[in-house]
This record gives structure tokens, sequence and C-alpha cells, in this order.
């Protein structure tokens, strides 16, 4: 059974957006993400917009942050564009992938420009850090934004989703392990509740491998043999993580918007919930998976074609075709790592990038972001 915080995710309320590598798709929405009690009754420390330009979608979180790390949601927009799984095909973007990019991100800037943002944060991930005409677009990007953009190593991506995990979800003083899965790569790392021991970054995303293994609407048992193997051999970075730790890791905390939605399946399939609620509303934040139902789901999902997967219950459309790879993908890292069950945080990489970049756990007001912000490193 697994637990429940007050925490939510917010999620687009369109039930049909396409998913396809050449869809582009904008959704929105304003409703709570945190916190779990009201805000204080102070002012805030300061409003703060983080670009999050992925490998599946482009983000923009525009979030009101406290000293004490509280964040209180003004708007959240998500564009689907898919630039992962062209880099996966071809080693760059195509142009007209490229042109609906800057299209979004100029969407985007208008509505942080809009919430009347006091501290941008804009940071780019594994797709443009790989593309071939990453940089040129990156040059577009920072023109668009008349800032330039931080693009992440994957390290330092790994750490961000740590800090936000750990400010999400209860971690104590055993050191866990933490999994954010993108669109375009797997981060891990190692923290207890004050620090991080060490992260590393695998190209496991559910966009890229779709990419490169040519998966079709049923991913079947072929398909996820492939997957498997390919997840085995590159997360043997991750097991080497582990093992140098000097202290047993039996934890796992993961994020990213495959795992919410193994979440929400997994919560919605033996629970369903009530007619009048949203399924992109359901909680999953510290819900607890076992490595069994993770299993059970890839078994199901990988023989389902698209229709299927869309009929079930809490399946919302922009994961429906990303959800069997990223199924298999967690399914196969606990049985090479060994783990018996995750726990599930609502809080990932954009989360992380607003207490980084505010340093809000000390209690330090940030300046306006620019070139010079970088997630710190662990030492």
């Amino acid at each position: 059974m697994g637990t429940y915080s007050a925490m939510r995710e917010t999620g687009p309320l369109s039930s049909q957006c396409p998913t396809g590598p050449g869809s582009v798709t904008t959704v929105t929405s304003l409703d709570g993400m945190r916190p779990p009690t009201p805000p204080p009754d102070s002012d805030p420390t300061v409003r703060v917009a983080v670009f999050d330009l992925g490998s599946t979608s482009f983000h923009l979180l525009v979030v009101d942050a406290w000293r004490d790390g509280t964040l209180a949601p003004v708007a959240r927009r998500r564009s689907l564009l898919h630039l992962g799984a062209d880099v996966a095909r071809s080693g760059s973007i195509a142009p007209d992938r490229g042109a609906a990019a800057v299209r979004t991100l100029r969407r985007l800037h208008r509505a942080a420009e809009g919430a009347g943002a006091d501290v941008v944060v804009a940071m780019a991930t594994a797709a443009l850090r790989e593309a071939a005409n990453g940089p040129a677009l990156l040059d577009r990007f920072a023109t668009v934004l008349g800032a330039p953009v931080v693009l992440l190593s994957g390290e330092e991506e790994a750490h961000l989703c740590l800090v936000g995990q750990r400010a999400g979800v209860w971690v104590g003083r055993q050191p866990v392990l933490g999994l954010d899965l993108g669109g375009g790569s797997l981060e891990a790392g190692i923290c207890d509740a004050t620090s991080v021991f060490g992260v590393t970054s695998v190209a496991l995303g559910t966009g890229r491998l779709r990419g490169e293994l040519g998966t079709g609407d049923v991913l079947g048992e072929e398909g996820r043999r492939r997957v498997a193997a390919v997840t085995r051999e590159r997360a043997a970075a991750v097991a080497q993580l582990v093992a140098d730790h000097p202290a047993p890791v039996t934890r796992v905390i993961a994020s990213g918007g495959t795992v919410r939605a193994l979440a929400r399946l997994a919560l919605t399939l033996h629970r369903p919930p009530p007619p009048s609620e949203l399924v992109n509303r359901v909680p999953v934040n510290q819900v607890e998976l076992p490595a069994a139902q993770v299993a059970e789901l890839a078994d199901r999902l990988v023989s389902a074609d698209l229709d299927t997967r869309l009929a079930l219950p809490g399946m919302q459309a922009r994961r429906a075709a990303h959800v069997p790879v990223g199924a298999v993908v967690l399914d196969t890292v606990l049985s090479t790592l060994g783990l018996d069950r995750v726990v599930v945080s609502e809080w990932g990489l954009r989360e992380g990038a607003v207490l980084s970049a505010l340093a809000l756990r000390s209690g330090k007001a940030g300046e306006r972001s620019g070139a010079s912000w970088r997630p710190p490193m662990p030492a």
C-alpha cells in the first residue's frame, strides 16, 4: 500500500495531446503543486521562472519562493517537442523542429514576463547537449530570452534532480539513491538529508531509446528484450556509483514524468479515482511502488497498443507513447541493482533549480540569473 502526502503535481487538462515525433502540443495548468500546508503569512522572497528545455518537452515553471524552501505555483506551461527522438535518429535537430522550439520558447517567455518573474533560470538538457546543431539553437534561444541558456552537464542535471527530490519527499540520515527518468537521459545520485555524495548521468531516456531502437506502437517482447539489454549495459555506471558508496544504499527515490505516470497507473488500476476527480490530479508524491508491481506494469504495457494504453485508468495521452519503454527501463534498473521498491517524488529538476539558484535552504536570496548561474556540485 502506498503512502500519500498532500503534495500534488499539476498537469495539463487536455486528454487529446498528440504524442508522435511530429507533434507539438502546448498545455497549461495553473493550480496547486505545493505546499502541503498554506504558504507563510509573510510575503514571498522572490518570484522565480524556470525554463527547462528538455528532450521531450519545453517547460516553464513560475513559483513564488520563500526562504524556508516553500514554493507556491504561479503558472506552469508545457509544450511537447520530442527533440530527443530527432537527435537519437540523426544526431541533430531537424530545421522544422528547431523552428518549432524557437516559437514555443517565445510563447513561454511571454508567459513568464506576464507573470512578473524576478529571477529567471534557463537550462537545457540531454537533447541540446548532444545535438550537432545544439550550440546554434542555444544562441537562438538566448536571443529570445535576452539571456544565455545554461547547458547543463549530465552531472549538473543529476545534482539538481537530487536537490529537488530530497526537498519533495522525506530523506533521513541513511543514504538514498535518486533516479530521474527523462526523455533523453537517466540521472542518478546518492544523498542523505544534508549531503550529496555522488552523481552520474546515463543515456537511458525514454525518447532516446524509442528513437535509437525504432520501437513501434507495440513494444512487444522483442522490443522489451532490446530495451532491457541496452538498459543493463548503460546502467552499469549507476551500479558502480552504488557499489562505490561506503554504506549500503537500499532506498530509492524516483522522479520524472514517466515515473509519475507509472505511479498513477498503479494507483488507479487498484483503486479507481471518483468519476469527478481529474486523473492528473491524483497525488503520487511519496507513493511507494514495489519492484514486483513495476515488473507487472511492464508486462502489461509492452503488449498493449496505443489505443489500449490510452484506455487504461490514469493514463495521460502525452505519456502513452513513452510509458512502455519507461516501465522496462525502471524495471530493469531495479532488478539489476537488486532493489525491491521505489518511492516517487513529484519534485525533481525544476524545483531543484529553483532551490539551487536562490540558495533558499541557506536563507539567501539570489540575483537575476544569467550566464553566471551553475548548480553547485558535490565535492
